[in-house]
């Protein structure tokens, strides 16, 4: 009864103390939603620098999915992917750990099971309950019928069409998805003068300043430095394409907000 208090008082929900990750979205997953002292290891991916989404403790031992560097580390709970390190998790399941492996997911409905799937493992961490409760609620909205058109344009001149978790956040925000009202199924190629004939409400830029700048697709086309100047831009968060889980609230609830502004615009 003492203890039970105890973890009430602390907050300390999470029935694991010493849990180890085979995935990098699982990775970031617990560092955004676990007790970084209940977390004993994660993958190398995790503490690269196109990866890295917040600074990782000094205990956190970094795996490259391999069992062997799992065992020293005892472990009460190893979490893995639905795809990857699968070599790894059949080693460790055969030594006795608890391997559970999160599905993967690719789509709203998808998320929403991947998120059941971690409060079933992890427990009702506040975070996690407070994601899904948003998540909800946000879906639970009904879909405006005055509609906004947009058009995602990532590096390369690729374009995101139907079938795609992008696709189903534009279309939910109340835009129509130009790209794939152009018949483009998943990712698609798309040159800057299709965009300008399209002429979208919204252009959508998918990546890092790495891969491609704004000023740099301004120069290319005049017109688009109209849509920057007119705030008719909007950029996907780089952390939707590596954990949607963890991103899928803010940018749905922002492109929600984007296309209001945009309809009510005098």
């Amino acid at each position: 009864m003492l203890f039970l208090l105890a973890v009430l008082v602390c907050g300390k929900t999470v029935a694991y103390e010493r849990i180890a990750s085979l995935n990098l979205c699982l990775d970031q997953v617990l560092l955004n939603w676990v007790a970084p002292g209940d977390i004993v290891s994660l993958t190398w991916l995790s503490g690269a620098a196109q990866y890295r989404s917040r600074p990782i403790p000094q205990h956190i031992q970094l795996n490259r999915a391999r069992a062997e560097e799992l065992l020293p580390l005892q472990p009460d709970l190893v979490l893995v992917g639905q795809y990857g390190a699968q070599r790894a998790a059949r080693r460790l399941r055969d030594l006795g750990m608890h391997v559970v492996t999160i599905p993967d997911a690719y789509s709203l409905q998808q998320l929403q099971q991947q998120l059941q799937a971690l409060e079933n493992i992890l427990g009702p961490l506040v975070p996690l309950q407070k994601e899904k409760r948003a998540l909800q609620t946000l879906l639970a909205q009904p879909v405006p019928k005055r509609r906004a058109s947009a058009v995602i344009l990532s590096a390369n001149n690729i374009t995101y069409g139907s079938g795609m978790l992008e696709h189903q956040l534009l279309e939910r925000a109340g835009f129509a998805n130009l790209a794939a009202r152009q018949g483009v199924n998943q990712l698609g190629r798309i040159s800057l003068e299709e965009v300008i004939a399209l002429q979208p409400d919204l252009l959508v830029f998918y990546g890092s300043e790495q891969d491609f700048a704004l000023a740099y697709l301004a120069a290319r086309h005049p017109v688009l430095q109209r849509y920057i100047d007119s705030g008719r831009t909007y950029t996907l968060p780089s952390q939707l394409s590596l954990c949607p889980v963890l991103a899928v609230v803010d940018t749905l609830q922002q492109l929600m907000n984007k296309r209001k502004s945009l309809v009510e615009a005098p």
